[in-house]
């Protein structure tokens, strides 16, 4: 992947090509293909390898609501947020509703599987994520907003909502993705979409 190596080596961190599927690849040989309970956390243990997960597999109710799974958990993730959050149920019900997912899912997500993945996902450090928005700003012409997610991040707020807006997005990850996802007190999520990568790079 020449394009997450080149922006690897300007910007630094922890980068992985990320891919939705519409179908599993005919051929699954050279693919591990692990037990997901979590998206972030399958992430952080593909590490360099080809990786392709199921979406069915996924056990944590913000991976399988970021990926339209069925049943709908959107109901017991607002229940989580109030109970054992302490959002007011009406904020943790419009939160959820208005966190970005897809509607249908997809038949696999693919980790590091080729040379144009849709989405490069990265962890990294402030100073890092520092010349990844002065890259974004110098190339794009223009200053980086975004709004900034502290629940179901690393798969919704940051890999599905850069996917749907074919935009950057950084967040500083929730509770789940410090915990299982290897996201460490001093890193942070960006997201980047390919077509968006290969401007930044050029």
């Amino acid at each position: 992947m020449k394009t997450l190596r080149k922006l690897k080596s300007s910007i630094g961190g922890h980068w992985w090509g990320i891919s939705v599927l519409n179908s599993n690849p005919p051929g699954r040989k050279g693919f591990a293909c692990p037990q997901a309970g979590r998206f972030c956390e399958a992430v952080k243990s593909a590490g360099g390898k080809k990786v392709l997960l199921d979406p069915d597999r996924f056990m944590c109710l913000g991976s399988r609501y970021a990926f339209g799974c069925r049943p709908d958990p959107k109901e017991q993730m607002i229940k989580k947020l109030a109970e054992e959050k302490g959002f007011p149920l009406t904020y943790a019900a419009k939160l959820i509703e208005g966190t970005p997912h897809f509607q249908i899912q997809p038949g696999a997500i693919g980790v590091n599987m080729g040379d144009q993945p849709q989405l490069l996902l990265a962890q990294l450090q402030p100073e890092q994520a520092m010349r990844l928005i002065q890259l974004y700003q110098k190339k794009m012409q223009k200053t980086y907003r975004t709004e900034i997610a502290a629940v179901i991040t690393a798969c919704a707020n940051v890999t599905v909502k850069a996917l749907q807006s074919q935009d950057m997005v950084i967040s500083f990850g929730c509770n789940d993705s410090r915990a299982y996802g290897g996201l460490t007190r001093n890193r942070l999520y960006a997201g980047v979409p390919y077509t968006l990568a290969v401007e930044l790079i050029r």
